[in-house]
């Protein structure tokens, strides 16, 4: 697994982990941010897998 993708992945897990455990206003901020670094973990998951960069 390429170094970036387990970086977005522990990312993603304490950012839904602060959102089970915050504020209720807060929980969609985090929600969200756990979804932007889920999907840069696939994008980087997916780059180094294919040897491709997105756009080319």
């Amino acid at each position: 697994m390429d170094l970036l993708a387990l970086i977005s992945m522990c990312l993603a897990l304490v950012m839904f982990a602060f959102a089970a455990s915050g504020r209720e206003l807060r929980h969609f901020n985090e929600i969200s941010l756990g979804l932007v670094f889920l999907t840069a973990a696939l994008i980087f998951q997916f780059t180094a897998i294919t040897h491709t960069t997105i756009g080319r």
